[in-house]
Formats: C-alpha cells, structure tokens, sequence
C-alpha cells in the first residue's frame, strides 16, 4: 500500500522501501549502501560512486559532485540491434523517455524496474556482507511477440586511490588495466596511492589492491579507453562504441582507465535473459578468483541478497515502535537508523560531503543508534575516540583512517560527547567497568596560543 505519496514517490512495505516515480527529483536522491567495509552511493538515475573503507582516499571508481546534472556513475546501456536504439535502465546517461520508471531504496539495496518498447529491466544492486564487492543483478524481459537482438554495455572510470582528483593527468598515467579470461573480465592496478597529509605532504605508495569488474555470461568484448568508449569530444549520452555496436578490446596504461563490458543476447518472446555483474577490490588474483566462485550461480545471488536483507532487518527490529504517527515509525524504525548506520557510521559518506573521516562529535552522536541495537559497537566506538584525544583535554576534531591524520581545534562541543555517550552507554548497559579502561594519548600535542590580553 501507498503511503505519504508526492509527484515524486511514495513509502511502501510498511515504510521498509522508498519507491520513487520519476528520475527528475529536485536533487538527486541517494541511497548509502555499506556492509561496514565495502560501500557504494547510488542516485536515482543511476549516478554514484563505490569504495573500500575509505570514501575519500580508497575511492574505486571516479565521481565528481555536481546536484544539477548528476552525470557520474556506474551505467548501463542496451542496444537493440534490429533498430539501432539505445537507451539505459537507470534513465541516465542516455536519458531517453522510458516507457516504465520506477526506483526502490531499501535497507542495503538499491532496485531499478523500467520498461522501454517491450523489454523490461529489473536492476538489483547490493553489498553483501563481509564481502568486499558489489553486485549488480539484472533480469531483462521480452515482453515482446518477437526476437529481439540486444547488446548490453556498461561503464565506469577507475580510480583506484585518493578520489581529489587534483592532478587527473598526472595520476591517470599509473592506472593499467588488463582483460583477464579467467575471471571473463578486467583487473586494474595503479602504481601509486598518492594522499595528501597537510603539513606533511604526500604518502605515496604502491597501491595495495586490485581492481576486478566481470560478468557471470561470457563476454563479447571490453573496452579499457574512455576515449574509444565516448570518441574525441563524445559524450556517455550518444557513446561512440554503443552506436557502433562494437567494443575495441583496447587495454593498458598511459590512457584515461574505464571498464566496459559487452554482452550480445538473443531474447526468446516471452522470457527472461539474467546476468550478474560484479566490481570489487582484492589484494590477488587468488583472492579474486575464490570471492568470484562464491557467487557463481544465481542461487547463491540469491541468497546473499536475501542475506543482506535480513541482516539490516536483524539490525533494525531490535527497536520497533508503534505510534498513531505513522510516519514517525517509518523514520524511527527504519530509516533514521540506516542512515545514521550505513551512511554515517560506516560510509562516512553522501553526495554533500565526501570526506570518508570520523568526526569525534558526528560518530560519537550516532554510535549512541547502536545502544539498542547492539550496545557493543557504542562501546567500541567510545574507545576508538578515546583515543584520539591530547592530555591537554584537546581532541583531533576529524581524523582519516587509513592514514590517521586530523585536525585538532579548540571546538568546545567535541568535549561534550564522550562523557555523554558513557553515561548514555552505562546507563543502557550498567557496565562501569568501562570506566576502568585506560587508553593511550595522542602522541604528539598541539601548541596552545598564548595571548597577552584580551580585549
């Protein structure tokens, strides 16, 4: 049933989904999706980006913030052969008026179901837990009373690193990629991680993981290019490779690194063609190679879909409220809590602000949805800002992990929360022996200003 339905969308499922009806949103819409480790952003039409830890410094694919025209992602195109016609299940980047649009945010999933002259698409993308990988599901469906001869394309750039971007031409040189048969797709490995530490300049290190994207039907040919993709001066609306129907199988260095994909399907009236796309990091092949085999029939897709469902919903039940105000039960039961979880907690994440960091105020605020929950991760989270404090009292305001660097700043209300999420902790919990638990100082102390008067 329907509930609080505007232009745009409506709640369904007793407000476990969020349906929204058309692609043209005031801004773009999101849904954070993170498994803790692995995490990934998807708008409405398809825009977003994906990441292993770290939003900021271990960015996997290229995105750029812009809330007009929301024209980076992970995309899709399908053409049909017999007519030459292109267009895209998540409305962007082809952005032809599809014939069916629909868009689901659920706990831990993203579901696109559009329709277009006959063949409709079903497009489920999730994380699953304990994974570091995503994967995208998709059904398409000939409604139609003849063949139809259809090729599928994806697209995205890689980064592999520091997502700043601030030398694109200079760090686009130690990207590679490499068409690999064995996994029916490509790697990506780039010879430098390069993040900028402040005053301390860079970190520049051999990027430890490897970039994999590949498919669960044989395919027809890949592109490592962007520009045999788009052509000089194209666009990802009218792609050169997709009007030509044909892929260059073009990989290596010194390029601007994609990862495309083709697959030629013949469509039989009346059924149904399923494929399985998946993109992720691991450390080596062999880790690649064992993750893929654990994913390698639709059953097991299945069952990792519905193991992320019911885990996020082992998450929020623990806490069900019922009030006359339904919509306060919707945002308490359900998304409230996601998002401080998935999109606060563990992606350190949005399309406003990317920064991948820990605030010591904003984390410890929202450990305190895990008392009901689960009181362990508050406690956790306690102890990871205890100890990022100085012995003078100071505190880092943000940190990054991975590089644990931060800013350290006279912010008073950052000292609010620690003592405030303890006793909210012990009062839940009656744990005081956390009390007890000694924690190491930040080693080095910021230098106080020193001011003769004040006037």
């Amino acid at each position: 049933m329907k509930k609080f339905e505007t232009k745009y969308g409506y709640f369904e499922k007793g407000g476990k989904e969020f349906v929204i009806k058309t692609p043209l949103t005031p801004k773009p819409w999101i849904n954070v999706i993170s498994n803790g480790q692995y995490g990934m952003v998807v708008s409405q039409t398809g825009g977003g980006f994906s990441w292993l830890e770290h939003s900021e410094f271990n960015r996997i694919t290229r995105w750029h913030q812009d809330l007009i025209k929301d024209d980076w992602g992970k995309y899709i195109y399908i053409k049909d052969n017999d007519t030459g016609e292109i267009w895209s299940p998540t409305w962007q980047p082809v952005k032809v008026d599809l014939d069916k649009y629909e868009c689901r945010y659920g706990t831990g999933y993203t579901k696109f179901h559009t329709e277009f002259k006959g063949i409709r698409v079903e497009l489920i993308l999730f994380v699953p837990f304990y994974e570091t990988l995503e994967i995208w599901d998709i059904k398409i469906t000939n409604n139609r009373s003849d063949f139809k001869n259809l090729s599928i394309f994806t697209y995205f750039e890689w980064v592999l690193g520091s997502s700043s971007d601030f030398h694109r031409e200079f760090h686009k040189q130690f990207l590679e990629t490499k068409y690999d048969k064995e996994i029916n797709g490509l790697l990506a490995t780039k010879r430098i991680w390069d993040i900028p530490l402040g005053e301390r300049g860079h970190w520049n290190i051999e990027y430890e993981y490897i970039g994999f994207f590949t498919c669960s039907k044989l395919i027809s040919s890949f592109e490592g290019d962007k520009e045999n993709f788009i052509g000089k001066y194209g666009s990802l609306e009218r792609p050169k490779a997709v009007l030509k129907g044909e892929l260059s199988k073009n990989t290596g260095s010194f390029n601007d690194s994609i990862s495309s994909l083709q697959i030629d399907l013949i469509i039989n009236p009346k059924k149904t063609e399923r494929l399985n796309f998946f993109l992720g990091l691991k450390k080596s092949k062999k880790e690649i190679i064992k993750t893929l085999e654990k994913f390698n029939t639709f059953d097991a897709i299945d069952r990792s879909f519905r193991n992320v469902r019911n885990k996020w919903n082992s998450i929020l039940n623990t806490l069900v409220i019922n009030t006359p105000d339904e919509a306060l039960n919707y945002i308490v039961n359900t998304w409230s809590r996601y998002q401080a979880i998935s999109g606060r907690l563990w992606g350190r994440t949005a399309y406003y602000q990317q920064s991948g960091a820990f605030g010591f105020r904003d984390q410890l605020q929202d450990s305190l949805v895990f008392l009901p929950i689960d009181p362990a991760l508050t406690k956790k989270q306690i102890k990871l800002h205890a100890r990022h404090q100085f012995s003078n009292g100071e505190v880092l305001h943000w940190w990054h992990p991975i590089t644990e660097t931060g800013l350290a700043t006279n912010m008073t209300d950052d000292l609010l929360w620690l003592p405030f999420v303890v006793i909210q902790y012990i009062m839940e919990t009656n744990d005081y022996e956390i009390l007890n638990r000694e924690n190491h100082f930040m080693m080095k102390e910021r230098i106080k200003p020193q001011y003769s008067s004040i006037v």
